[in-house]
Formats: C-alpha cells, sequence, structure tokens
C-alpha cells in the first residue's frame, strides 16, 4: 500500500470529506519551481509547510500526483491528512507507541520493501547523458498543445464559513450578518481588501497573506468559483460565491492566457519526465527477465487456507 492510501485513512478516521474542504485549494507544487516554504495548513501549533507536501508527494506514483494536480478538493484533503496524521504521531510518541512491539514489527517489513523498491530504481535508472538535446527536441515538438499551459488566475478571497450540503441553500442569518458587513466595508471609499482579509476573513492561511490564494489554473478552481471569473476585471471583486463550506468575496489580482511555454522554459520538466518514462521502462525490463529467471510457482491449494472462512 503506497503513502497516499495510508493517509487517506487519517482523513476517513478523522471524519474529514470533500464538503470540508478550504475554499479554493492551493495550486500543485511542481517539483521544478523553486518558492518560498510557506505554511500550507496548521493545526494547532502543528503545521504543514510547502516542503512537507513535496517529501510526500515525490512518493506518490506519477499517476497519483497528475490526479491531485487536477482535482484540487483531493490535494487539499491530502494536506488536510498530513496534518490529521501529524497530530496522531505526536500523541503516539508521548505514549511510546514508536517503540513498541508492534511498531518494530512492522517498520522491519517496511524496511524489506524499501530495499527492494530503491534497489530496482537504481537499477532501472535512465542513463547519463539522457536525452540528448536532439530527444528533447523532438519530445517537444511532438507535444506541443499536451504542454499547453491553461489560463491561470492570481486571486485573493474573503472567506465566511456557512456549510451547508446545498450551495442553493441562501445565507444563515449569523452569516447573512457577515456578508452584509463585509460588502459594506469592501464598497467604502478606499478599502484595503488585504486588511479587511486579515481581520474577518475565516480562512486563516489566506487570511495571514492578506487574503491571497496565489496563481490558480483553470483545471485546478472550484467550478462556482471558475463560473465568477469571466465577469471579473483586474482588481474587481466578486458577490459572495456559494459553495459548501461556505461563502467567497473573490478578487482578481493578475490574470495569464493559456499559452504554450518555449523549449526552454519547459526544458527541465520535459528532461525528468522523459527520464522518468525511460526509467519505467527499465523497471518493466528488469523485472521481465528477473521473473524469467526465477519463474514464480504458488500452491492455490495452500493458498485458499490463508485466510479461513467465515464460520456462523
Amino acid at each position: 500500500m503506497n503513502r497516499f492510501y495510508s493517509i487517506a485513512t487519517f482523513l476517513s478516521l478523522a471524519g474529514i470529506s470533500a464538503a470540508q474542504e478550504a475554499p479554493i485549494a492551493q495550486p500543485l507544487p511542481s517539483p521544478a519551481a523553486p518558492v518560498a516554504d510557506e505554511v500550507l495548513g496548521k493545526v494547532g501549533d502543528l503545521e504543514v509547510k510547502m516542503s512537507d507536501v513535496r517529501k510526500n508527494l515525490a512518493t506518490l506514483t506519477p499517476e497519483e500526483r497528475e490526479a491531485m494536480r487536477s482535482q484540487p478538493a483531493a490535494l487539499n484533503q491530502y494536506v488536510r491528512a498530513l496534518l490529521v496524521q501529524q497530530v496522531v504521531l505526536r500523541e503516539a510518541t508521548a505514549q511510546g507507541w514508536d517503540q513498541s512491539k508492534e511498531v518494530t514489527e512492522r517498520m522491519a517489513l517496511l524496511r524489506d520493501g524499501v530495499v527492494a523498491t530503491t534497489f530496482i530504481e537504481s537499477m532501472s535508472q535512465a542513463p547519463e547523458g539522457f536525452p540528448s538535446d536532439e530527444e528533447v527536441k523532438a519530445a517537444y515538438e511532438a507535444n506541443r498543445e499536451a504542454l499547453r499551459v491553461p489560463k491561470s488566475w492570481y486571486l485573493s478571497q474573503i472567506f465566511v464559513a456557512d456549510p451547508t450540503d446545498d450551495i442553493e441553500a441562501p445565507p444563515s442569518v449569523e452569516a447573512n450578518l457577515k456578508l452584509t458587513k463585509l460588502a459594506d466595508l469592501l464598497l467604502a471609499e478606499n478599502s484595503d481588501f488585504g486588511a479587511i482579509a486579515r481581520e474577518h476573513s475565516e480562512e486563516s492561511v489566506s487570511a495571514e497573506r492578506d487574503g491571497e490564494i496565489g496563481w490558480l489554473a483553470e483545471p485546478q478552481i472550484q467550478p462556482a468559483v471558475l463560473s465568477a471569473l469571466p465577469e471579473l476585471k483586474l482588481g474587481q471583486i466578486s458577490a459572495p460565491v456559494r459553495m459548501q463550506d461556505g461563502w467567497h468575496f473573490i478578487k482578481v489580482i493578475d490574470i495569464r492566457e493559456s499559452f504554450v511555454p518555449t523549449l526552454p522554459q519547459i526544458r527541465e520538466q520535459l528532461v525528468a519526465r522523459l527520464r522518468q518514462e525511460r526509467a519505467r521502462a527499465g523497471t518493466q525490463a528488469f523485472l521481465g527477465k528477473l521473473l524469467q529467471d526465477n519463474p514464480i510457482a504458488v500452491n492455490e491449494m495452500v493458498l485458499s487456507k490463508l485466510i479461513p472462512a467465515d464460520t456462523e
């Protein structure tokens, strides 16, 4: 079982569902793009930073990472799961559970898996010098449209919590009072969106940044927010947008139209992808040869005894 599914278990145990997702998910960090080690989430005095998430994302398969890149709620829940895991880990360590026999036995099993996995990786690495300049250029020309970067927006928000399963529902009495107050503040002469967000937004991470969420590509933006963006010009603020977790005033700070990056701009990521594909092919070849030399045989009769049938 990979790390993604083990962390997902923390979500289910903690009762965290998609309905509790943050207003707008942060974009999936690109391994090739250095950014400040910003705080993505907090629980009590514990926090998860960009570097923490990057380390965990590195343990996922490319398919799992791409799934979270295209599904904001999945990445949001992943960060929440990391926070839940940190809380559980602190409690377990405080009680000495990390030194228990059960943990020792499971760690030994995990060690076997890590040794085998890293050995396969070492045997199937792409050779030095791959890909060549010609191979990179050919891959770029063959995949120009697939490399296209979607339209993106740099957004800020002010969030008012008002959870519901019915996004058509009107605001609660309490939320309505807050929304009215915020609308008055935002419409006031010389109003400061950042200052208002810091003081009144109920989503702490973006509030600490004057409401700024950052760059979000079109596929990463929740549909309710995305539908409001075409009506907004730079610097404009939306009417409150209803989502399952509450209401969002959205401000557009900057816009980037869709574009195909130049080869120099995308070269590093393209080289990494080509090397990854070569490594995957190398893994398949290595395992194929290994299993050809060491055929697997499973005793199906004994296998049936491994898990006893249910007895009444």
